[in-house]
Formats: structure tokens, C-alpha cells, sequence
């Protein structure tokens, strides 16, 4: 098999386990990503494929997009399509954070796919029914603010995603939050694109009430 037909038949093969939960595709250069919206959602699922000649190395990857928070950072940042909030999390079922499956041959895909098929229904599923409200991401992020998450393991990420998430679920902790992400900012991101995003977003917030975010956001196109 070549680089081209191992991603036309994992393509096959994914559409076959998709698309009837739902999912369309849109392939790139690299793999394929499964999408599927859900009112104030949209989810993803996908892999990718490395080409090393004589064997081929994929893994698969998934998310869940909030409109709402994701339409306000981009108008916030005036910035193009719409960002992931949560990363659907992989290491624990395959106990490497780099884990990629070796491909040589069609009973290597057939073997694959039920790997693929068990972590769909064992983790995908359920990290998608977890996370499907910003009440839910309000949660995670702002419950401790200090603890970083997994899921957006990034702190410029979780400082924007926390507040304007704590802003549309109308937080009570809201003014506290705001004051302990702002020391975060000023202490840690300095000089850094980051600092002018973070301040960007805020001023957003502190300009817009919740009624005004959300009649905005239902207006904002996918990109």
C-alpha cells in the first residue's frame, strides 16, 4: 500500500463508524477530520497519517467547539473561524502521550479500527456528553482556577476560555475571577502576544453585557 490508498481506506473506514453518529468529513493533505454539529455545538473526531515509506504511523484526535464561547474569542480577537474549547484526551486509554498505530498492511487497518471503534465508545462518547453546556466548561475551568486541566492545558487558553465562559454562564464569582486571571496576566505574560489577547478579551467583557454577548454570537458566522 502507498501513503495515498492507506488514507482512502482509513477514510472508508472512519466514514463507516461516523457517519451514521452523525459526522461529516473534510479531508486534508495529513488525515481527515469527522464533524458534527449539535445546536450549540460541534464536535470533532479524526486522525492523521504519517508517511515513513515502508510503514505508515496514524492516531487519532477529537474536540468539542462551543459556539458561543468560541464566536465571542474570535470577535473578541478578531480572528478567523472558529477555535476548539476542550481537547478530547487520549493518554489514558493508550498510556503514551505520543501513541501512533504502525499500519503495513489491510489486516493492520482492520485491527486498528477496532481499536479506534472501542475508544470512540469508551472515551469519545462520554467526553463529549460530559462537556455540552458552558455551565459544564464554566466548571472545569473556574471551579479551581489555579489547577490547570487537561482538557485546555494551555494557561493564555484557559485564562480567555475561563472568563468568557464564567461571563455567558453568569458566574457570581465572575469579579473574582477576573481579578485572579488578571494577576495571572500581568505576572506571567508580559511581553507576550498573550498579554495583549488576554487584555484583549477582558476589555471585551467588561464592554458587553450577557444578553449583548449572546445576541452577537447567534449572529457570528463560522468564519
Amino acid at each position: 500500500m502507498d501513503y495515498k490508498e492507506v488514507k482512502q481506506k482509513l477514510k472508508k473506514e472512519f466514514t463507516t463508524l461516523l457517519k451514521p453518529k452523525g459526522f461529516k468529513s473534510k479531508a486534508d493533505h495529513q488525515g481527515c477530520s469527522f464533524f458534527c454539529e449539535k445546536d450549540k455545538l460541534i464536535l470533532n473526531f479524526g486522525y492523521g497519517v504519517e508517511n515513513y515509506i515502508d510503514e505508515f504511523k496514524t492516531g487519532v484526535f477529537g474536540s468539542v467547539c462551543f459556539k458561543e464561547i468560541a464566536s465571542t474569542k474570535k470577535i473578541a480577537l478578531n480572528q478567523e473561524g472558529l477555535s476548539a474549547t476542550v481537547m478530547l484526551q487520549k493518554d489514558d486509554y493508550f498510556q503514551d502521550i505520543n501513541y501512533r498505530f504502525v499500519i503495513k498492511t489491510d489486516d493492520d487497518i482492520a485491527e486498528w479500527m477496532k481499536i479506534v471503534a472501542d475508544f470512540y465508545s469508551k472515551v469519545a462518547e462520554p467526553f463529549y456528553n460530559k462537556y455540552s453546556t458552558v455551565a459544564d466548561i464554566d466548571i472545569l475551568l473556574n471551579s479551581d482556577p489555579s489547577k490547570r486541566v487537561p482538557e485546555l492545558n494551555d494557561l493564555g487558553g484557559h485564562i480567555i476560555t475561563g472568563l468568557i465562559s464564567a461571563k455567558l454562564n453568569d458566574n457570581p464569582n465572575y469579579g473574582e475571577l477576573k481579578a485572579y486571571y488578571e494577576k495571572e496576566v500581568d505576572a506571567k505574560f508580559q511581553g507576550h502576544f498573550l498579554y495583549d489577547n488576554c487584555k484583549q478579551v477582558i476589555n471585551y467583557l467588561d464592554n458587553h453585557s450577557i444578553e449583548e454577548l449572546n445576541e452577537i454570537t447567534k449572529s457570528t458566522p463560522p468564519s
